[in-house]
C-alpha cells in the first residue's frame, strides 16, 4: 500500500512538471470606438469603429520547453468585428470589412517559432521588422486617429509566407533579419519582400533601424524600399518619440517623412501628441502635414477609455485621410471617442 501510494506521488509530481513545461494562453482585444470623420467632398461620416487602437482580435499563444534552453511556441490570432458582420455575406452581398487582418480564420497571424542559445526563428503570417519599429516609435501605437502611418508607409504590416530569424539579445542589441516569399512558379523574385532591423532596448531608452524592400511582379526591381531610424527616450514626465523614413522606388516615388511626438502622464492617464511631415520630393510635390492629440486613461489593468483627434493638411492633390488601426477614414479631420478591455 505505500509503495503505491509513493508511485502515485511521484507519477503526480512528474506530470505536474511535464505540464508546467508547456502551455496555452488564450487572449484577446474588444475595443468600440465612435469615429467622427469630416473634410471630405462626400460630406461628413458618423460611425462605430471595431479597433480603434488595434484590432478588435482574439487568439491563442502556445510554448513548450524542449530542453537545453530549447523552445517550441506559437501564435493563431483572429481579427473580429465587434460592432458588426462586416466581411460576412448576406444574400450575395458583402458587408464593407472595416475589420483588420479581414476575417479570414487565424487572418492576423499564424506563425510557429523556435528559440534558444542561437537566438529566435519564426514562420508563417506575421509583422514585418518596419511595422514592429514603426508600432513602438508611434506616441499612438499605429492606432487612434493620430497613428503615423496615416501618412508614413507601414513596411507591410503583416507579411504572409515569412520567415524571420533575430539573435540573441547582447546589452539590449538584437538584429533581425526576414524574407517573404511571393511563390510564384518560374520567378522566385516576383513579389518577394525582404527586410532586416538592428533595435536598442535598454531602460528608458529603445532605438531602431529597418530596411523592408518589396519586389515588383515581375522580379527585375523593388517596387518600393524603406529605411526607417527613429526611437523614444523616457524621462519619467515626459517620454520623446522621433523617427525619419526615406522611402525609395520608380521614378514616381522619392519621400522623406518625418514625425516628432510625446506621451505625458497627466491625470492617472497618459496625453498623446504628434507631428508627422511628408514631404514628396518628385516634380508632382505632394507635401502633407498631419497633428493629433489624444488621451487615454485607464479604468482598470485591462480597461481603457480614450479620445483622440487628427487633422492633415493636405498640398499639391495629396489625398491622405485621417484613419485608425482598421479604417482608412473619409476625410482630413476625424476625431475617437471609445473603450478598449483586453483579456
Amino acid at each position: 500500500m505505500k509503495k503505491s501510494l509513493l508511485a502515485l506521488a511521484v507519477l503526480t509530481a512528474v506530470s505536474g512538471v511535464a505540464s508546467a513545461q508547456s502551455s496555452v494562453t488564450l487572449y484577446g482585444k474588444v475595443d468600440l470606438g465612435l469615429t467622427l470623420d469630416s473634410g471630405s467632398s462626400s460630406g461628413k461620416s458618423v460611425r462605430l469603429d471595431s479597433g480603434v487602437t488595434g484590432g478588435s482580435r482574439i487568439g491563442f499563444k502556445g510554448v513548450e520547453d524542449l530542453g537545453g534552453g530549447m523552445k517550441a511556441a506559437f501564435q493563431l490570432e483572429t481579427g473580429f468585428c465587434a460592432d458588426s458582420a462586416a466581411g460576412v455575406s448576406s444574400n450575395g452581398a458583402t458587408v464593407p470589412n472595416f475589420c483588420t487582418g479581414s476575417n479570414a480564420f487565424m487572418g492576423r497571424q499564424a506563425h510557429g517559432d523556435l528559440t534558444g542559445a542561437f537566438g529566435a526563428i519564426s514562420a508563417g503570417r506575421q509583422y514585418s521588422l518596419g511595422f514592429n519599429n514603426l508600432s513602438t516609435i508611434d506616441p499612438f501605437g499605429t492606432g487612434f486617429a493620430g497613428q503615423v502611418n496615416n501618412i508614413v508607409d507601414p513596411s507591410g504590416i503583416r507579411l504572409n509566407n515569412s520567415v524571420t530569424y533575430s539573435t540573441p539579445n547582447i546589452g539590449g542589441i538584437t538584429a533581425s533579419a526576414e524574407v517573404a516569399f511571393g511563390e510564384q512558379t518560374g520567378n522566385w523574385q516576383a513579389n518577394r519582400e525582404t527586410g532586416a532591423g538592428l533595435t536598442y532596448a535598454s531602460g528608458p531608452a529603445y532605438a531602431g533601424f529597418t530596411f523592408y524592400d518589396v519586389a515588383n511582379a515581375s522580379g527585375n526591381g523593388a517596387a518600393r524600399k524603406n529605411y526607417l531610424l527613429g526611437g523614444t527616450y523616457d524621462f519619467g514626465i515626459i517620454k520623446l518619440h522621433a523617427l525619419v523614413q526615406k522611402s525609395t522606388g520608380p521614378s514616381s516615388l522619392d519621400v522623406l517623412d518625418m514625425m516628432g511626438g510625446v506621451t505625458i502622464p497627466v491625470a492617472g492617464g497618459q496625453v498623446l501628441a504628434s507631428y508627422i511631415h511628408h514631404n514628396d520630393r518628385t516634380l508632382s510635390d505632394k507635401d502633407a502635414q498631419q497633428v493629433g492629440v489624444g488621451y487615454l486613461y485607464p479604468l482598470s489593468k485591462r480597461t481603457s477609455v480614450y479620445m483622440a483627434f487628427a487633422r492633415i493638411n493636405n498640398e499639391h492633390g495629396a489625398a491622405f485621410t485621417v484613419g485608425n488601426a482598421t479604417a482608412t477614414g473619409t476625410g482630413d479631420k476625424a476625431f475617437n471617442l471609445g473603450v478598449v478591455h483586453n483579456f
